[in-house]
């Protein structure tokens, strides 16, 4: 399974990732994140979100 977390970042500092919803598969939630237009979110097993193994954005860029 996969999360689609989108990582807010506020203007005083500091950023919370947010699990938007969570999929079978990475194709739907691929998908999900186009049809929603959430281009700053990503794609993650669930199981490493969980247990904290992925490392979140810690750099801000615009695109």
């Amino acid at each position: 399974m996969f999360a689609l977390v989108l990582t807010v970042c506020y203007l005083g500092g500091g950023c919370d990732d947010m699990v938007v919803d969570a999929f079978d598969t990475v194709q739907e939630c691929h998908i999900a994140m186009r049809q929603q237009g959430l281009h700053q979110a990503g794609c993650y097993p669930i199981e490493e979100f969980i247990d904290g193994d992925w490392i979140p954005a810690h750099s801000h860029a615009d695109f």
